[in-house]
């Protein structure tokens, strides 16, 4: 030892050695609330998933498709499901396909695994309805609607009354069709209104009653603290059969897949496309999160057309990869129409 520390030289290549293994190591145990965000994997909404079609329907007639239709996703490491190590966190920073941002930024404070889980299932099967909702109005078929609670909020004027899962059917006897039409009642009632809610509850119809409070952001309207999906109603039946994915994303691909099983012409016709974007039961497409990581997947993956929301245009400019032509939409009708090579596949406007 005495040998290989017997020059200056040696001693400060051996120190400079010791340094960066603690550094290392330091950085292997250290933990920070951040969260790293990387391209996830793709699914074909058009073909199977464990021997069963991802979208399968019963109920009407369901035509030839070809090619793939990708959903995209991304990968989480960190936050809820345990703080990055700053070795991770480092890795996610020089990495120009990751996304390294704080836990705060995507979740509310002490929010648990279990909790996020939830929530991401929660949002995956509201955007399968919304899906369903939007592709079967957007080919002519017959759909009611109705708004079903996702999350009751602690404290709230409907804790303890509302559950999760619940369908509301009514409000002081009128019926209502869907979450907006819900919210704009209850906000006209303006708070300490008693209003009456039939709900179908574990298939069984029952009514309670709410004294609504007062809307954190508009005081003067009521107020229930609720946040609601929506439920269809249709002689066609529609079911996904994709297991351990979350979030609201999807809603965009899963419509245009309905759409094309449902309809006479092969909207992909044996191309590589993907995409990614949120689904209103009316049709309209909406923001995302984590659009470069998903565009990056799409372009590793082969495919050669994007499908993405026009409210993302701002993350979209500078992360677009080479050889991915991004087609930025703002509703399922656009969408369509770019497949079916009606319209033209724009991108996003530049900023001037």
């Amino acid at each position: 030892m005495r040998r290989l520390l017997d020059t200056p030289r040696k001693r400060v290549i051996v120190l400079a050695l010791v340094s960066w293994l603690v550094v290392l190591v330091a950085m292997e145990i250290i933990r920070v609330p951040y969260v790293r965000l990387s391209p996830g994997p793709l699914f074909n909404v058009l073909a199977e998933s464990d021997g069963e079609q991802i979208i399968s329907i019963q109920g009407a007639e369901v035509f030839p498709v070809s090619g793939e239709l990708d959903m995209t996703t991304v990968s989480e490491r960190g936050g809820p499901y345990g703080d990055l190590t700053l070795f991770e966190a480092f890795g996610g920073w020089i990495d120009p396909s990751a996304a390294v941002v704080p836990t705060s930024l995507l979740y509310p404070p002490d929010t648990s695994e279990e909790a996020a889980q939830q929530q991401g299932a929660d949002q995956f099967s509201d955007s399968q309805e919304q899906a369903r909702i939007a592709a079967l109005r957007e080919v002519g078929e017959p759909v009611q609607t109705r708004p079903w609670v996702i999350e009751v909020l602690p404290e709230s004027p409907a804790n303890d009354i509302l559950q999760h899962g619940d369908v509301v059917l009514a409000v002081n006897g009128r019926a209502v069709s869907g979450p907006a039409q819900l919210a704009r009642i209850i906000q006209n009632a303006g708070p300490g209104a008693s209003v009456t809610l039939d709900i179908t509850r574990d298939a069984t119809d029952q009514s309670v009653t709410v004294v609504t409070g007062a809307n954190p952001d508009e005081p003067d309207k009521g107020y229930l603290g609720v946040s609601l999906g929506v439920l269809a109603d249709s002689p066609v039946t529609v079911d996904f059969n994709l297991d351990d994915v979350g979030g609201p994303s999807a809603g965009l691909v899963f419509a245009l897949g309905i759409v094309d099983k449902l309809t006479p012409g092969d909207l992909v016709a044996g191309r590589r496309v993907a995409g990614t974007g949120t689904m209103d039961f009316d049709g309209s497409v909406g923001a995302i999160g984590g659009i470069a990581q998903k565009m990056a997947a799409a372009r590793a993956d082969g495919a050669t057309l994007f499908l993405a929301p026009k409210d993302n245009c701002d993350q979209i400019r500078d992360n677009v990869p080479d050889g991915l032509e991004i087609a930025a939409v703002e509703s399922l009708s656009q969408a369509r129409d770019v497949l079916e090579g009606t319209r033209d596949p724009a991108g996003c406007p530049a900023i001037r």
